[in-house]
C-alpha cells in the first residue's frame, strides 16, 4: 500500500512520486530546505522536491499530499505517537501540532543515533523500548499546563506542580535506563570482540598517548614550546607504570620499542631523548613481569571468605578481585558510596567488586565498617583493614 506525504512522515521521506503518476521516476525530498521569514519572531519553511533532471519543485505542507514516497531515511518511527504527542503539548503550547513533530523529530533522530551503534539483533528491542518510553513521557507531560495557555483564573498551581515534578522524574528515569541499556550493548559488542582485536585496539590507544606526549615534548626542544618538558615526561612515565602495575608486558615491550625509535628521529632532528638510557622507564617491563608472576602466585590461592554483618568479603585470589556480597540489596546511600569508591557491580559474580590490592582491603572497610555516615572511629575502620591486608601475599 502506497504512502502519502503527510506532515506527519515528511521529515523521514527521502525519495517520492507524484501521486498521479505511477511510472514517474523517483524525486529527491529536501525537507524544510526552503525558509521564509515572517517578521523578527516567526518564519515558515517549504519542501523543495529536485527531479532526475536537476530541476527544483517547491512544495508546501499544504500540497504534501499530491506525493507518494517510494523511500524512506529510516524506518523506525514514532509516527503513531502523533496524537499523544498534540495531547502532550495541548495546554502548554498555542501550536501543539509544531511541538509535538518537533519533539518526535527530535526522539527519533536519538533513536536513530542509538541505532547506530547496536548490534542488529538488539535494534529491535531497544526501539521498542525506547518507544514506549516516549509515550510514558507524552502521557506525563499532558498532565502539565501553562497559564498563558489555559487561563489564570483558578489556576491548579499545586496539582500542576505536582505533575511537572512526576514528568521530570519520568525524564530522569528514561535517562538512567537509556544510559544503562547502551553501556551493557557496548559491553556486549567489547566481550564479543577477538582477543586479537582488543589487542591491537588496547596497543593503538597507548601509542596515540606515547605520540601526542612525544610531539609535545619534540615541540618543547626545537621550538621553545611554552610547557614545560619534565611534566610531560613525568605524565608520560605515569601511565606507563600503570600499566606495569597491570602487568601489561606485550604492550610495554611494544612501547620501548616506539620510544627507541622517537630517541632516534628526534636526536637526528635536533632534539632530545625522551627517556635517557638511564631512566627508570627501561625498567618498567620487568616491573610487569614481575607483577604477572605475583598474579600466577596468587591465581593459586585459595579464596579467603570473611563474613560481616548483613554479608560476605571474598579476597578472590583466582580473579584478583576482593568481593563485596550482600545478603540483600543495599540501601541507595550504600550503593553510592561503592560507586564513588571506585567499586564496580559484576553481573557474573553478583556482587561488587575492585581489584584485589591494599586499597582496596582500606575502601572495603571504609564501606562496611564506615558505612555512608561513617558511624565508627577511624580506628575501627583501619584495624578492619588491616585485618583484611593480613590475607593478601607479600
Amino acid at each position: 500500500m502506497e504512502t502519502i506525504l503527510t506532515i506527519k512522515n515528511c521529515h523521514r521521506a527521502k525519495t517520492v512520486r507524484p501521486v498521479n503518476n505511477p511510472e514517474a521516476p523517483e524525486y529527491e525530498f529536501g525537507w524544510r530546505k526552503k525558509r521564509y521569514e515572517q517578521g523578527m519572531f516567526s518564519c515558515r519553511f517549504n519542501h523543495i522536491i529536485t527531479a532526475p533532471d536537476g530541476s527544483e519543485i517547491e512544495v508546501s505542507d499544504l500540497n504534501l499530499k499530491e506525493w507518494v514516497v517510494t523511500s524512506w531515511k529510516y524506518e523506525e518511527n514514532m509516527e503513531h505517537l502523533w496524537s499523544a504527542g498534540v495531547n502532550a503539548f495541548y495546554n502548554t503550547s498555542h501550536s501543539p501540532e509544531e511541538r509535538a513533530a518537533q519533539a518526535i523529530r527530535e526522539f527519533e533522530k536519538e533513536l536513530q543515533d542509538d541505532l547506530a551503534n547496536i548490534p542488529a539483533d538488539e535494534k529491535e528491542a531497544y526501539a521498542k523500548r525506547y518507544t514506549e518510553w516516549v509515550s510514558i513521557l507524552f502521557a506525563k507531560h499532558s498532565r502539565i499546563a501553562s497559564a498563558m495557555i489555559v487561563g489564570p483564573a483558578r489556576f491548579p498551581t499545586r496539582r500542576n506542580e505536582s505533575a511537572s515534578n512526576a514528568y521530570d522524574h519520568a525524564l530522569k528515569e528514561f535517562g538512567a535506563w537509556r544510559e544503562k541499556a547502551l553501556k551493557r550493548i557496548r559491553q556486549k559488542i567489547e566481550d564479543a570482540k577477538p582477543q586479537e582485536q582488543k589487542d591491537d585496539e588496547e596497543w593503538q590507544a597507548v601509542r596515540a598517548q606515547i605520540m601526542d606526549s612525544a610531539g609535545s615534548i619534540f615541540a618543547i626542544d626545537t621550538q621553545n614550546a611554552p610547557y614545560s618538558r619534565p611534566l610531560f615526561v613525568s605524565n608520560l612515565y605515569g601511565r606507563m607504570e600503570t600499566l606495569a602495575k597491570r602487568g601489561k608486558v606485550e604492550l610495554l615491550k611494544k612501547a620501548a620499542e616506539l620510544v627507541r625509535e622517537l630517541n632516534e628521529k628526534f636526536k637526528a632532528k635536533g632534539g632530545k631523548e625522551i627517556f635517557t638510557s638511564r631512566h627508570k622507564f627501561w625498567k618498567l617491563v620487568e616491573a610487569a613481569e614481575a607483577e604477572m608472576a605475583k598474579k600466577a602466585e596468587r591465581a593459586d590461592l585459595e579464596d579467603i571468605e570473611i563474613e560481616f554483618e548483613g554479608g560476605t568479603i571474598i579476597l578472590a585470589f583466582s580473579e584478583d578481585r576482593l568481593q563485596i556480597h550482600h545478603d540483600t540489596k543495599p540501601s541507595s546511600d550504600v550503593i553510592q558510596l561503592l560507586k564513588t569508591k571506585a567499586w564496580r557491580w559484576s553481573r557474573n559474580n553478583c556482587c561488587w567488586q575492585r581489584q584485589l590490592t591494599r586499597n582496596a582491603c582500606y575502601s572495603a572497610a571504609r564501606v562496611i565498617i564506615g558505612g555512608p555516615k561513617r558511624t565508627c572511629e577511624l580506628d575501627e575502620i583501619t584495624n578492619y583493614a588491616q585485618m583484611l591486608c593480613q590475607n593478601l601475599p607479600a
